[in-house]
């Protein structure tokens, strides 16, 4: 049993980029003052804010007014779909089924509340179909939340197609990017939504902090109620040591630092090594995908027994299924996938230091893990 720790699920959450942790370290006791506040503690943690969103905007092509922190993804999903509703009267919203459960949630419960909402089907690949969203479009529907790649299959969305439609609408949308950050480029005004979600644990920074773009002129209700900090957009104290973080995050994606994530050659050699172990195994989803995400099926196996062996190895992944339920992932079945080969999904993401070796050792573990299943000798049944 291999003592190496191999990292292959970055799609999960990312380690901290030395810099970032560094830049993150020294505001702890550099920045420590209330942003609010007007003394020289708070003005220097409201400039450490102000400095980083700046990065943060750089790397969006928007302006810092159009950002604001929150506390990660979850909440700015939240934060754009009930902030989006209307409170007079009831109205439509559109998502699709693969987006992610906090989305999904967020959606049923507005539902809850009185609005109409229409869940869109997506292809066998993974993929919205842009007609299916042209046929949902109402006169009343106040928001389109579509992700722009998924977070399990790594399938991209239809994005130019998608924003032509809600353009010429008329209707508000909403890009939750979370998955995307970092493997493909982020240009609000190319992408054309007025609302985009980010989380820092994606992009090698630390979590709980985020960005929700709210694109100007862009009304949005508070999702959180206090003391009036961001405008009284978003209230609560924000995590300044979080969003310098984030800010350096940025300023290293800018300069070039990740530009190795967009490439998918890793990928595509960790998809072979795996095949040669278990030539039946199944790809889920298919281009274009994001070029760190690989799902995939392996017939006669379960994935959470799989995931637990691989672990007792040092190989660290995702499963295409709820660990806590054992239910199926709702993104596969949407995409027609049956029960079984839901169930023996696994998903694998390269990231920022990951190399050929982590590939051939996920490769090996993956054979002893198939053989002790197989022998019922499986290590983590033992412990």
């Amino acid at each position: 049993m291999s003592s190496t720790s191999i990292y292959l699920d970055s799609a999960g959450s990312t380690p901290v980029h030395e810099l970032v942790a560094r830049a993150a370290l020294e505001s702890f006791s550099a920045t420590y003052g209330n942003p609010s506040a007007s003394h020289i503690e708070g003005l220097r943690a409201r400039r450490a804010i102000d400095a980083a969103s700046e990065h943060v905007a750089r790397g969006l092509g928007c302006s810092s007014a159009e950002l604001v922190w929150t506390s990660g993804g979850t909440e700015s999903n939240n934060w754009a779909l009930f902030g989006s509703a209307p409170s007079a009267s009831s109205g439509h919203l559109i998502v699709s089924a693969i987006e992610h459960k906090s989305v999904l949630n967020a959606a049923r419960e507005l539902e809850r509340r009185g609005h109409a909402l229409t869940v869109l089907p997506v292809t066998e690949a993974g993929a919205v179909r842009p007609a299916d969203l042209e046929r949902a479009l109402r006169p009343n529907t106040f928001l389109v939340s579509i992700m722009l790649a998924n977070n399990e299959t790594g399938v991209i969305q239809p994005w130019r197609e998608i924003g032509a439609l809600c353009r010429a609408a008329g209707v508000r949308l909403h890009c939750d990017a979370v998955a995307a950050l970092g493997k493909l480029p982020l240009d609000v005004a190319r992408l054309g939504c007025d609302l985009l979600s980010l989380s820092g644990h994606k992009l090698y920074s630390p979590k709980g902090c985020g960005v929700l773009y709210v694109r100007s002129g862009i009304e949005l209700a508070p999702l959180i109620h206090g003391c009036g900090q961001q405008c009284g957009r978003r209230n609560g104290t924000e995590n300044t040591s979080g969003a310098v973080g984030l800010g350096r995050a940025f300023e290293l994606l800018t300069q070039g630092e990740f530009d190795g994530l967009r490439s998918p050659r890793l990928r595509d050699e960790l998809r072979d090594a795996l095949r040669a172990v278990v030539p039946d195994a199944i790809e889920n989803g298919c281009e274009p995908r994001l070029p760190n995400t690989l799902s995939m099926a392996f017939p006669g196996f379960r994935a959470s027994a799989l995931q637990a062996e691989l672990a007792a190895r040092g190989v660290s992944v995702g499963t295409g299924a709820a660990a806590a339920s054992g239910e199926a992932s709702h993104v596969l079945s949407a995409m027609g996938i049956d029960t079984e080969r839901a169930r023996s999904t696994l998903r694998f993401t390269t990231g920022l230091y990951t190399d050929a070796s982590h590939v051939a050792g996920a490769a090996e573990a993956l054979r002893e893990a198939c053989a002790a299943l197989r022998s019922g000798s499986a290590v983590a049944a033992q412990r």
